[in-house]
């Protein structure tokens, strides 16, 4: 089953993150071929690049861990499947997987959360094929230096750039999936971890707590 159901189609926040994850699909000649949780099979490169090219796709999946690129069928698929529902709960997404908001006063809340956090923190990451000047990468402090790729963050401007595999949760250091961060005090996170910094969640049914 995908991650998005009829309910969550119709949800606002998510029609455009379809749309915006859209533009990260591009045609490569290996076997990238998954079912994604928009309920529909594309051509998966994991991010959108400056130069579209099947070269720059290789270079980038060469720099990340082998276990984690999404090849047909491969470890790194499923753990992509896994990472998805762990760093975007479906209940911080929509508020048709909430089983607990029970007055209108909590829907406002959890609305009024969902559309600021969605204003001002979250975001799908893009590469940058050749930076245009050397930068420090904002993780782990290594240089990136001219014509390198590198991840940008939107959020936090083309400045700040990453080395491939240091685009990560500040919290649970793990690969952001497909890209999407949140910001906060000039820091990436996974939705999931992005929520518990402003509320605490359920131990019992992994809500955030209104």
């Amino acid at each position: 089953m995908g991650l998005l159901t009829e309910n969550m189609r119709g949800d606002p926040f998510m029609i455009r993150f379809m749309q915006k994850a859209g533009e990260f699909f591009r045609k490569t000649k290996d076997n990238w071929l998954i079912d994604v949780s928009f309920g529909v099979t594309v051509d998966f490169w994991v991010t959108v690049f400056t130069v579209d090219t099947v070269d720059m796709v290789e270079e980038y999946m060469s720099q990340l861990p082998n276990n984690v690129v999404p090849r047909t069928n491969s470890s790194g698929e499923k753990l992509r499947e896994k990472q998805l529902l762990v760093q975007l709960p479906r209940q911080d997404l929509s508020v048709a997987y909430c089983r607990h908001l029970t007055t209108q006063t909590e829907r406002k809340v959890y609305e009024e959360f969902v559309n600021a956090r969605n204003e001002i923190a979250l975001d799908i990451g893009y590469v940058s094929s050749n930076i245009n000047k050397a930068m420090e990468c904002h993780k782990c402090s290594g240089i990136l230096e001219t014509n390198e790729m590198a991840v940008i963050a939107p959020k936090l401007g083309d400045s700040t750039g990453w080395h491939p595999a240091c685009f990560t949760c500040q919290t649970c250091e793990q690969l952001l999936v497909d890209l999407t961060y949140c910001v906060k005090d000039n820091q990436i996170y996974c939705e999931r971890h992005y929520a518990e910094l402003h509320k605490p969640r359920c131990s019992a049914c992994d809500e955030i707590m209104r």
